[in-house]
C-alpha cells in the first residue's frame, strides 16, 4: 500500500474529510493557561470526566517535556494544521499528514477501550497508564480546556482519538465524557488547606512509611472526592495498597482530626503511644491502639480513657517521688555521717603511723585516750522526714474531672507524667549510687574501726603495746 492510499484509509478511519472539515475542528480559543508557582507538571493531582465537545485542540512545535510557557508559545489551532492556504499552512498541513501516517489505528482502538471502561468505574489507583499522554490543561480565566499535542511525539493516539470522538459528537449529537488528567491544574482547596494537605502527606508517612498520592477525583456530575491512595507493610515486608476516598468535608474534617491526634501522640510520646496500621475491608487504613480499631467517633473516649489514666499515674507517682526525695535526704546525711566518721578513724590511724616513728611518740599515743565517734543522731533523720512531708512535687489536681477531654489536655498530661517518670527514674538512680557509697565508706570505716580496735587492744600493759608497735606486719584499712 502506497503512502497517499495509508492516509486516505486512516482518514477514512477517522471520518476526517480535508475537503470538507467539521466544524468541530474549526473552532479554537485564546490560550491563556497560568499554572501555580513551583508547579510540577508531573505530579498530576486533578483528574476529570471532561466532555469531548469541551476540549479545544492544539498542535504544537514544542516537546511533550518543554514548560508550558514554551508550547503554549508555540501552539497553534488544529485547523491551521488542517487548511493550507498559504506557504506556512502547506507547511503545516504536510506536517499533519506525516501524523497521520504514523497514525496507529489499533492504539486509538486501545484507548476506545480503556476510557469505555473508565466510564463505568474511576481505577483503583486514579492514575493509569500512560496518562500523561493526554496532555490536556483547563484555564481558569477563560473556564476552557485545551489540549496542547506536541506534533513531534511519536505516539499521537490520543489526539486522533479526541479528534474521532468530535467528529462522532458532531455527527450524532451525542457528547462523550473522557476520564483525563488535568495538567498543571491545582487542588481546589474545597476540603483542605495546601498546608493540611502537607501535614496529610507528612501524617501518613508517619504511620506507613511511604509518601502517599492524593488526587482529587470529579465525576460525571462534577461531584469531587478527595481520594488518597499509599502503600503500608501488612506483613514482614509484604506491601498492600491503600485508597482513602473523602467525599464531603464533613468525612474530609473528621478524618484530617483523627490523623492529626494520632500523629501528636505518636510522634510527642514515641514510648507510650504506637499506632498499628492495617487495611480495612473497604481498602482504606484502619488504626490499631491496645488492639482495639481508633476511629474519629472513638477517638474522644480514648483520650478521655488515657488522660484519667495518666493523670492517676501521675498522682501516684507524685506520692512516690515525695518518698523518694525523703529517702534521697535521708541518705545524704548518712554518706555524709560516714564520710565524717570515716575521715576521723582515717586522722586516728595516721597518728598512729606518725605516732610509732620515734620512742616518746610511742609514749605519748600510749597514754593518749581512746576517741570514740558519736555518730549521727536519729532525731535529725526523724526532723528531717517530718519536714519533707510538707512538700509537694507537683499539683495534678488542676484538671478537675470532665466529660470530654482535647488532645491538648492528653499531651500536657502526659508531658508531667513523662517528667514525673524520669524524675522518678533519677530519684532512684540517685539513691543506688548513694546506698553504693555508703556501703563502701561503712567498709572503710569499720575496717579503721578494727585497727584503731586493735591497737586499743595491745594497751594493756605498756611491754605488749610496744611489742605490737615494733612489729614488722600490722593491719591496713581496705
Amino acid at each position: 500500500m502506497n503512502k497517499t492510499n495509508d492516509i486516505q484509509n486512516k482518514l477514512k478511519y477517522l471520518k476526517l474529510n480535508l475537503n470538507k472539515i467539521p466544524k468541530c475542528l474549526l473552532e479554537a480559543a485564546d490560550v491563556n493557561i497560568r499554572p501555580a508557582r513551583n508547579y510540577e507538571e508531573k505530579k498530576y493531582r486533578v483528574y476529570k470526566y471532561v466532555p469531548i465537545s469541551k476540549i479545544n485542540i492544539l498542535l504544537t512545535r514544542a516537546n511533550r517535556l518543554n514548560s508550558l510557557q514554551e508550547k503554549c508559545k508555540m501552539a497553534s489551532p488544529l485547523y491551521t494544521y488542517l487548511i493550507p492556504e498559504d506557504e506556512e499552512g502547506i507547511l503545516k498541513h504536510t506536517i499533519f499528514l506525516k501524523m497521520i501516517q504514523n497514525m496507529n489505528v489499533d492504539e486509538i482502538e486501545n484507548i476506545e477501550k480503556e476510557q469505555a471502561m473508565l466510564a463505568k468505574q474511576i481505577p483503583f489507583k486514579v492514575k493509569y497508564k500512560e496518562n500523561y499522554l493526554w496532555q490536556i490543561y483547563y484555564s481558569e480565566y477563560t473556564k476552557n480546556y485545551y489540549m496542547l499535542a506536541p506534533i513531534e511525539d511519536l505516539d499521537c493516539s490520543c489526539l486522533f482519538y479526541l479528534i474521532k470522538e468530535k467528529i462522532e459528537y458532531e455527527k450524532t449529537g451525542k457528547d462523550k465524557s473522557i476520564f483525563v488528567p488535568i495538567s498543571y491544574l491545582d487542588y481546589s482547596r474545597k476540603y483542605f488547606t495546601k498546608s493540611q494537605e502537607a501535614d496529610i502527606e507528612k501524617y501518613l508517612f508517619q504511620f506507613t512509611k511511604e509518601w502517599p498520592l492524593m488526587y482529587e477525583v470529579y465525576d460525571k456530575n462534577e461531584n469531587m472526592s478527595f481520594q488518597i491512595v499509599g502503600n503500608t507493610e501488612v506483613y514482614e515486608k509484604i506491601n498492600s495498597v491503600y485508597k482513602i476516598c473523602l467525599e464531603n468535608n464533613e468525612d474530609a474534617t473528621r478524618f484530617y482530626k483523627l490523623l492529626k491526634a494520632l500523629f501528636i501522640l505518636e510522634t510527642e510520646f514515641p514510648n507510650r503511644y504506637k499506632f498499628e496500621v492495617k487495611i480495612a475491608e473497604n481498602a482504606g487504613l484502619e488504626f490499631i491502639y491496645n488492639s482495639k480499631i481508633v476511629t474519629y467517633e472513638s477517638l474522644a473516649k480514648l483520650i478521655k480513657e488515657e488522660f484519667l489514666k495518666n493523670k492517676a499515674e501521675s498522682e501516684n507517682l507524685n506520692e512516690e517521688i515525695i518518698k523518694l526525695n525523703n529517702r534521697l535526704e535521708e541518705l545524704k546525711l548518712i554518706e555524709k555521717d560516714k564520710e565524717e566518721e570515716y575521715k576521723m578513724r582515717q586522722k586516728q590511724v595516721a597518728l598512729y603511723l606518725e605516732c610509732r616513728k620515734s620512742f616518746f611518740g610511742k609514749i605519748k599515743y600510749y597514754f593518749r585516750g581512746k576517741k570514740e565517734y558519736k555518730g549521727l543522731k536519729k532525731e535529725e533523720i526523724k526532723n528531717l522526714q517530718e519536714t519533707k512531708q510538707e512538700e509537694k512535687h507537683e499539683v495534678t489536681e488542676i484538671y478537675d474531672t470532665k466529660e470530654y477531654y482535647t488532645i491538648e489536655d492528653l499531651v500536657d498530661i502526659t508531658k508531667i507524667l513523662d517528667r514525673i517518670t524520669n524524675e522518678v527514674r533519677n530519684a532512684n538512680s540517685d539513691i543506688r549510687a548513694l546506698e553504693s557509697s555508703i556501703e563502701r565508706l561503712t567498709k572503710k570505716a569499720d575496717n579503721a574501726k578494727k585497727y584503731i580496735d586493735e591497737i586499743e587492744e595491745h594497751k594493756k600493759s605498756i611491754f605488749e603495746f610496744w611489742s605490737f608497735v615494733n612489729q614488722d606486719s600490722v593491719l591496713r584499712i581496705k
